[in-house]
């Protein structure tokens, strides 16, 4: 058996997940009211006053005027698929990702005897679900996907719909033709032959609709009989993501190097985000042609899914990482024990120090191995990183009195000597996380103060108040 579960469209959940009090009022998904956009899906509030996907945004606006209009969340939309097929995953391994975006099928065939009373393990799957995205799904059980979703469409939450086998076409003929794949053409060809049921078309023969409708439409007559012969396609978590750029011949220095991690880093994530996927680790492998490899491995402390997120990550370690194969072994200075104080630390500005590429350059693999005979070469160059020996992690954060200019961006920092310039910024991201629960929400800016002092400070989203975090020595 087929166990379909159908939850409202994860852009949707994603929505109620961040903002919960947008449940239960018509929200329209796709853009902003006065964008030129369409809809790209909406709640069942705003579907009852008549938006319809696909519709302009303006015309849903005049359907549903009291309507909240927003983009859709990418990120957080393939976050919320990615948690419906893990936590169906973990009852079966034969899960399979349906082709409307909040649809998911199971085949129960492998759990009848760790569940013999079926109605429990579909109690189990819903809790399972609403306890991982906050809402409670439509199941429908049959003998084929076609089916199961039908069931699963018109099922009600906390009432699932089984179908018995033999029961199938009796199931299937109550339902108008709609519920079938249908192009134009064939349903404006069956409703012209009166055909506007499913019933009604079960009391055609095979060969006759055939000869009428030629061998391309039996895939419909069939699907009206209940007959499926689509394969559930496995879905998988992804173990490992890889990716690599051929350089022949290598390049000479350090910015390129930078420029080809940020190009794989935008590879990584685009298939992170096709398959709803974070991640909390990084390997980069350079593998050098007259030295040993070096090894980079980067882990965060949340999943990170965008380029910009990834390359972050990497960009200052792979930096470091050549300039370290060019210039020898790294100074560095050993940090306080656990508990020990340690005085506030200044960084005295950047060490620009450019170092010599070794003889052959350095052969760069992105990713914890490589496929086949692609290989990535890279010579070092001038460097451009960070010079840091140590740094203090101020806990908890300081608060700290900041002003920006019309774009956001930090321009002056308050401390005990006054307002302080801020010389450069150096960096920034990021980072959300518990988005549904407690969220979090800042925006990190690591800056060079008065051309004298390196720290890293971020801006709390929720109320707009700034904290340092890091300062650098």
């Amino acid at each position: 058996m087929i166990c379909c579960v159908r939850t409202p469209h994860p852009a949707l959940v994603a929505a109620w997940l961040t903002v919960p009090a947008l449940r239960g009022r018509p929200l329209v998904l796709g853009g902003l009211a006065h964008e030129r956009a369409s809809v790209r899906t909406a709640s069942a509030e705003a579907r009852a006053l008549g938006v319809i996907e696909g519709m302009s945004l303006n015309q849903a606006q005049q359907f549903a005027p009291d309507a909240v209009f927003q983009a859709v969340d990418e990120e957080a939309t393939a976050r919320v698929r990615q948690s419906l097929l893990s936590t169906l995953h973990h009852f079966t391994p034969d899960v399979a990702a349906g082709e409307d975006p909040g649809c998911a099928f199971l085949r129960l065939d492998r759990l009848a005897l760790r569940w013999p009373d079926c109605s429990q393990l579909l109690a189990a799957i819903s809790r399972a679900i609403a306890d991982a995205i906050r809402v409670r799904p439509t199941i429908g059980v049959a003998s084929s996907m076609f089916v199961s979703k039908v069931a699963a469409d018109h099922a009600t939450v906390g009432s699932p719909v089984i179908v018995d086998q033999a029961q199938t076409r009796t199931y299937l003929a109550r339902y108008s033709i709609d519920v079938l794949p249908l192009d134009d053409d064939l349903r404006e060809y069956l409703e012209l032959l009166g055909l506007k049921t499913i019933g009604r078309l079960q009391t055609i023969s095979r060969p006759a609709f055939r000869r009428q409708f030629g061998p391309k439409a039996l895939e419909v007559y069939d699907l009206a009989l209940g007959d499926d012969r689509r394969r559930l396609r496995p879905w998988r978590p992804a173990v490992r993501i890889e990716a690599s750029e051929p350089l022949d011949p290598p390049v000479d220095n350090t910015e390129a190097l930078q420029f080809i991690a940020r190009a794989l880093a935008e590879r990584v994530s685009a298939s992170l985000l096709a398959q709803g996927l974070g991640t909390r680790a990084i390997r980069v492998r350079l593998d050098q042609e007259a030295a040993p490899p070096i090894r980079i491995e980067v882990r965060f402390a949340y999943p990170m899914t965008t380029a910009g997120e990834l390359f972050d990550g990497i960009d200052d370690r792979c930096a470091a990482g050549t300039d370290h194969a060019a210039r020898g072994p790294a100074r560095t200075r050993p940090c306080p024990p656990a508990g020990v104080a340690d005085p506030p630390r200044r960084l005295q500005g950047i060490d620009r120090r450019c170092g010599r590429a070794p003889p052959g350059g350095v052969r760069s693999v992105p990713g914890p191995a490589c496929r086949g005979p692609q290989r990535c070469r890279a010579a070092t160059g001038p460097s451009d990183p960070l010079e840091t020996g140590m740094t203090e992690l101020l806990a908890p954060a300081r608060s700290v009195r900041v002003r920006v200019d019309a774009d956001g961006v930090p321009t002056h920092l308050e401390s005990a000597a006054g307002w302080q310039p801020v010389t450069r910024v150096l960096n920034r991201w990021r980072i959300d996380c518990d988005w549904w629960r407690s969220p979090v929400s800042r925006e990190y800016w690591r800056l060079l103060i008065d051309d004298d002092l390196a720290l890293e400070c971020y801006c709390n989203r929720a109320n707009a108040e700034w904290f340092v975090e890091r300062v650098y020595d």
